[in-house]
């Protein structure tokens, strides 16, 4: 459903002054509002997480397929939890960063900077992902020196034409359904490829079983790991923004939001699964290693013939550009959100696409820059996303668990009516707990690995 397809007057309560869509009635209004968590999800999906599940089911089968299930789990809490303060906080307020900012009023700065460096790191990987694409889709375009660069600067301006739209998020949102609908497609065809499905260790994968192979205390602290930084990641404090494109304020859209957020994370797990499935019944047993997206490719010629590198590259392709847009539009909003709360100039500004800086800021830091990482001699990405994304993760990761617990479990913040229940404040009180152990992983990990560069 459009924003302008269906409009009612809203309640003071709501909005203010404006109109804001009307809420849906019907099944086939509900699904049509499917929007933003969408959007959010594909946001998520980049190689990291298909080479990830890949990984997973090439080196244990199906034992360790509840950890997807689970961290799924605590990133809809998390994110439920965020659109929950936006939607139903007594003051009012419309971004979650107005919330950090009553916990301490040093929040809203301290997540602006951040998010510009993790922002350009994120969009890096996304941009790379695009590029080796496009290079391997098109016949390796302008060779081993310049051809990532080619297929990086298409990205770019197709990035820039698509937001520079009046109807930018309304592309964000076809896009993202788009891809969604073909990766899974393909990967449902390449598992009918395959011609088997074990159906009964999927089942015990399910279980909470814990492979014998490799020891169980490695596997449940991988597990952990990974459950706490998706939890505790900052991508989830975008899907506000993107709640904002359709004019979700105040407690009304509660219910709609939590529909859309299911709705968006059902495919994200699909996609998982799928990855999951078809390395779990190509590669497991057969000693290949899955560390890139060649691997990737390599796989999808087992399951289904010669064919399989061209999907791959398609997948990959769509995965990765339904998140660059989005990532670049979502993350100057959540930069920008923190510097006007943090400054006497931000104040002016009622969003932060009205301040002069927005686009310049957008284009260059977000879109323009990433680019970089496209050149001959560029740095290595794996070096790059790895120790960027490590050292801002464990700095964003406990005020983002803390301040989300802290603001929707008391009424000093929630409308009376609106505060967590028990048993959520335990689901995020657990998920906190779990963030932290993530942190000391982080830490520890980067530790060494700057012992063994020394």
């Amino acid at each position: 459903m459009s924003r302008t397809s269906m409009r009612e007057p809203a309640s003071a309560s709501d909005t203010g002054p404006q109109s804001a869509p009307l809420l849906p009635r019907t099944a086939g209004e509900y699904i049509r509002c499917i929007g933003p968590g969408l959007v959010l999800a594909m946001a998520f999906l980049g190689t990291g997480d298909l080479v990830s599940s890949t990984v997973s089911g090439a080196n244990y089968g199906y034992a360790l397929m509840w950890t997807l299930v689970v961290a799924l789990f605590a990133r809809y809490c998390m994110i439920s939890a965020i659109a929950k303060y936006k939607l139903e906080n007594r003051f009012g307020d419309t971004s979650v960063l107005q919330g950090f900012q009553r916990v301490w009023r040093g929040f809203p700065m301290f997540f602006g900077v951040a998010i510009f460096f993790y922002g350009i790191i994120i969009q890096m990987s996304f941009l790379r992902a695009c590029a080796v694409a496009l290079y391997q889709l098109s016949g390796e375009l302008g060779g081993a020196t310049w051809g990532y660069f080619v297929g990086g600067a298409v990205v770019v301006v197709a990035t820039i034409v698509m937001l520079a739209r009046r109807n930018a998020y309304q592309w964000l949102e076809w896009t993202a359904r788009i891809a969604s609908v073909v990766i899974i497609a393909t990967f449902v065809g390449a598992i009918v490829a395959t011609g088997h499905i074990d159906l009964v260790a999927m089942a015990k994968g399910l279980t909470f079983s814990i492979p014998a192979d490799n020891g169980p205390f490695d596997a449940i602290f991988i597990a952990i790991a990974t459950i706490g930084t998706i939890g505790g990641s900052a991508l989830n404090l975008l899907y506000p923004y993107f709640m904002d494109e359709r004019g979700w304020n105040g407690p009304r859209y509660r219910r709609l939001q939590q529909f859309d957020l299911m709705a968006g994370m059902l495919p994200l797990l699909i996609i998982n699964v799928l990855f999951w499935v078809v390395a779990a019944e190509t590669i497991r047993g057969t000693g290949m290693t899955v560390s890139n997206e060649n691997d990737l490719a390599t796989m999808m010629q087992m399951a289904v013939g010669p064919m399989g590198p061209a999907l791959l590259w398609i997948s990959l392709f769509l995965a990765a550009f339904s998140s660059f847009p989005a990532n670049a539009r979502g993350f100057a909003n959540l930069m920008f959100n923190g510097l006007h709360l943090a400054t006497r100039r931000g104040k002016a500004f009622a969003k932060p696409a009205e301040d002069p800086w927005y686009n310049r800021v957008l284009i260059a830091a977000f879109i323009v820059v990433p680019l970089f990482i496209c050149m001959p001699q560029a740095p290595n990405l794996v070096y790059l996303s790895v120790f960027g994304t490590s050292v801002i993760t464990a700095i964003l990761l406990p005020p983002i668990l803390f301040g989300v617990l802290r603001m929707t479990s008391s009424r000093q913040f929630m409308l009376d009516e609106h505060v967590n229940r028990w048993w959520q404040t335990l689901i995020l009180v657990v998920l906190s707990l779990i963030g932290l152990w993530s942190l000391y992983a982080i830490v520890d990990n980067l530790i060494q690995a700057l012992g063994q560069l020394g």
